[in-house]
Parts: structure tokens; sequence; C-alpha cells
């Protein structure tokens, strides 16, 4: 079954689907070659008016990397091998040559916010939450997504946020500029929430995206995700990291 559905629509864009509900939608390695391939096909191909990565279900959008596979128990070399390859995929994402925008269904933690920071703009239900809990396993950013906040927000709102590694209310984070639009959880028909997107051009829309691309200076910015992805590789042999996954994993089965 495919872990990333692509649908085509006939206003003229396209629609990523994260599609592991029954996991939270939490990223796997075959979900990262798939989403990979799925953003470079469609920059390859072309006349996409503009993409929306979302997630399947209504629990959350994404959950973060799924442990089974980003589990503590890794050399920093291994870690840094499994944690490139979505950096390489966040990194296509982030300069998509038209805008991108993160439909947050549900709760964004961890590698789930690094992928909506990756996008243009960020819309989510106001009865979610969101956060950059990376922090609290002992661990950083793993796939570039503090990087890009700090390109999206202001850097000490990106930097407390990153810090403090707690999960923040739809409401805060729309406050401190980080989410868009707040959407409620009956008014997510895509004719209303992409409607002034959807009457302009495609043209229109690649200079605007161009013009933005420009503005918040992406020349290297790869070099940029690579330094994080090697630094949250650097701490994954700590016991602080390998004590908090079994935590999690222990608390998990408990649930």
């Amino acid at each position: 079954m495919s872990q990333v559905l692509v649908e085509k629509k006939q206003e003229g864009y396209v629609v990523l689907t994260l599609n592991r509900p029954h996991k939270m939608n939490a990223i796997t390695k075959q979900m990262t070659q798939e989403f990979y391939q799925a953003i470079v096909d469609l920059k390859q191909n072309g006349g996409v008016k503009f993409l929306v990565v979302t997630g399947a279900g209504e629990r959350a959008f994404c959950s973060g990397g799924d442990l089974n596979e980003l589990h503590g128990e890794m050399s920093a070399e291994d870690a840094y091998q499994l944690l490139h390859p979505m950096k390489q995929a966040l990194y296509e994402l982030a300069t998509f040559p038209v805008p991108t925008i993160a439909l947050m269904n549900g709760q964004a933690r961890g590698g789930g916010c690094e992928i909506a920071t990756a996008c243009d703009f960020r819309y989510g239900v106001e009865s979610s939450s969101f956060g950059f809990v990376q922090g609290n396993l002992g661990i950083t950013p793993g796939w570039g997504g503090g990087a890009l906040l700090y390109q999206r927000i202001k850097a000490d709102f990106a930097a407390h946020w990153l810090m403090d590694a707690e999960m923040y209310q739809t409401e805060q984070v729309y406050r401190i500029g980080w989410l868009h639009k707040m959407i409620t959880d009956n008014s997510k028909a895509e004719n209303v929430l992409f409607s002034s997107f959807l009457n302009k051009t495609l043209k229109q829309m690649e200079v605007f995206k161009q013009q933005y691309l420009t503005h918040i200076h992406t020349e290297g910015l790869s070099e940029r995700m690579d330094q994080e992805v090697y630094a949250c590789s650097q701490l994954w042999e700590s016991e602080e990291h390998k004590t908090a996954v079994r935590n999690f994993a222990q608390m998990r089965k408990r649930s």
C-alpha cells in the first residue's frame, strides 16, 4: 500500500497525503522515499498551480519519525544515513517552484512540524497542537526543519520553541506567525480554504513563489540543513537520547 497518496485536482493543484493514519502518519523509510519521489516528479512535470501536504485521518498530520525505524540503538553514522533522505525531501519541498501549503488535519509533533515548516504556508485545525519536541528526546531536529524554522518566524521565537520543546496550541502558533490560518473542524472544504489561490493563474503563482524564494535567500539553505542533520546524528548515541526513546516506547506500550 502506498504510504504517500498523490491526488491531482481538476482545478490545477495537487494534494500529497501522508497515509499511515493508524500510526499517526509517522514517517518510515518507505514513506520518505515515496514523499521525495512525488515531489521531484511534480517539479519535473510542472503544470501544478500549488501543492498541498496533508495527513490521512483526523488525529494527526504527522507524529514525526517512526520509532520502530528511528530507534535509539544506532550509531551516529547510521543515524545520519537514515535522517538525510528526509532532509533531501524537505529541501525539495522548501524550494518547490509554486506555493506549498501544509494542511494540518490534526496535531504535528517533532518531524511533523519540520515537514509543515518546509511548506510556505500552514493551516491548522483550531483544536490541535504542534511542537518541536525533539529536545525532550535528547536530540535536535534531524531533517533540517530547525534551519527552516528560523526562516519562517522571528529568530527568538524559533529558538525559544526549539529549546522549550513543548506542544503549543493552535492559537499560540498563530500568534507567533508560524500558522497562517486557523480552521474549524467542519470547515475543511478545499474550495473554501484555497479559494484565493484557485483564482490565480499558474504563471502568477510561479512569479509569486520566485519572489518569495529570492527574498528569503535560499543560497546555502541545503548546507545549513545538512549541518542540522549532522548535529542531530551526533546526539543519537547519547545516553539521554537512548533513555528518552526507551521511556517513550514503554509509555506507548502501557497506553
